[in-house]
C-alpha cells in the first residue's frame, strides 16, 4: 500500500511540478481520462482534444513518466526538511477542496493537515489592524479554538497573525495558507509565527518551496482559504483591504458563508463604505461577542 501511495504522489509531482500541469488543467485531465494511469499513457493527439490544451503542455504531459525518478528525489529532499507532499488522492486531503472548480493537485505541508472531521473557519482582515481589531480577533479565535474549531488564516501581520495567536492562547490548532513557497516566508515577521503554528497545526502551500511570491498569487491562495473552511469571519476591513475583498469574492463564487463580526464596545472596525460592500458580497453582519456562538453553530 505504501509503495502504491508513493507512486501516486510521485506521479502527481511529475505532472504538477515537472510537467507544469496546474489545477485547472489537472482537473480537466482527470475529467477526460478518469485516472492518473490513463493520463500519463495518453498521446499528444488525444491530449490536444482537451479544450485549452496547448502543444507544449501536451508534449510535457506525454513525458511525465520520465520525471518520476526526479520527482521521487525531490520528495525525499523535501522530507529531509520536514515538508510533506499531500495529493488530492490522499486520505488527509481537505475534502472541501473538491467543491472548487480547480482543487490543488497537491499541497506542500509543514506540520499537519486540518482534520476533516472537525469544524474549521477562516479569520481574515486588514494587515493594518488597530489594537481594538486585534483584541477582537484574538477573542474570536480563542473562543473558536476553545469550542474545538480549527482556525485558518494567512501568515500576514495584523488580523492574520492575531487569529493564530488567539487560537494558540486557547490551546487550539491553527493553520496558515501561504501564497508562495516555504523558502519565501518573511524571516522577520512570518517565520516566528510559522514555527509557533506548526507546534499544533500546519502551514499549507500549493507551491514548491522555491516558488517566489507573485503579484496576484494571493488570489489563488484566497480560493484555498475559502474552499478549506465552512465559513469566513472578518474582524477588521477597510477600502484598501484588497486581499479581504478578493477573499469575499471567492466566498460569493462558491457559496461559502461569510460574516463580519462587530465589536460591541467599539463598533465596527470598518468604514461604512466597507460594511456596505461586505454586505453586497453576501457577508452577514454579526454584532456582539455572543454572536460567536451563533457563528460556530452555523459551521455544518
Amino acid at each position: 500500500m505504501a509503495a502504491k501511495n508513493d507512486n501516486v504522489t510521485h506521479t502527481v509531482l511529475a505532472l504538477n511540478k515537472f510537467a507544469g500541469v496546474g489545477p485547472r488543467l489537472f482537473e480537466a485531465l482527470l475529467h477526460r481520462y478518469g485516472s492518473l494511469e490513463r493520463i500519463v499513457r495518453a498521446d499528444s493527439g488525444s491530449l490536444m482534444t482537451i479544450e485549452g490544451m496547448s502543444a507544449p503542455d501536451a508534449n510535457r504531459i506525454t513525458k511525465a513518466t520520465g520525471f518520476l525518478a526526479e520527482a521521487a528525489e525531490y520528495r525525499t529532499a523535501l522530507a529531509d526538511r520536514d515538508i510533506q507532499v499531500e495529493t488530492r488522492f490522499g486520505d488527509s486531503y481537505p475534502e472541501r477542496f473538491f467543491e472548487l472548480n480547480d482543487p490543488p493537485p497537491l499541497l506542500y505541508v509543514r506540520g499537519r493537515m486540518p482534520d476533516n472531521g472537525k469544524k474549521v473557519l477562516t479569520v481574515a482582515g486588514t494587515q493594518a489592524a488597530t489594537n481594538e481589531g486585534i483584541e477582537l480577533t484574538v477573542h474570536l479565535a480563542g473562543a473558536c479554538a476553545a469550542a474545538g474549531v480549527q482556525v485558518v488564516s494567512t501568515l500576514k501581520k495584523g488580523i492574520g497573525a492575531a487569529a493564530h495567536l488567539g487560537a494558540r492562547a486557547a490551546d487550539g490548532s491553527s493553520y496558515a495558507v501561504i501564497d508562495s513557497g516555504f523558502d519565501q516566508i518573511d524571516a522577520t515577521e512570518e517565520i516566528p509565527l510559522a514555527i509557533d503554528i506548526i507546534q499544533s497545526g500546519g502551514i499549507l502551500s500549493e507551491y514548491p518551496p522555491e516558488k517566489h511570491l507573485e503579484r496576484d498569487s494571493y488570489q489563488a491562495a484566497n480560493r484555498l482559504l475559502a474552499g478549506l473552511v465552512q465559513a469566513v469571519v472578518i474582524t477588521e476591513v477597510y477600502k484598501g483591504s484588497n486581499r479581504t475583498w478578493d477573499l469575499l469574492s471567492c466566498c460569493s463564487q462558491i457559496g461559502k458563508m461569510a460574516f463580519v463580526l462587530i465589536d460591541p464596545r467599539h463598533g465596527a472596525h470598518a468604514d461604512k463604505e466597507s460594511l456596505d460592500r461586505a454586505v453586497s458580497c453576501g457577508a452577514i453582519l454579526m454584532v456582539g461577542l455572543d454572536k460567536i456562538d451563533d457563528i460556530i453553530k452555523s459551521l455544518v
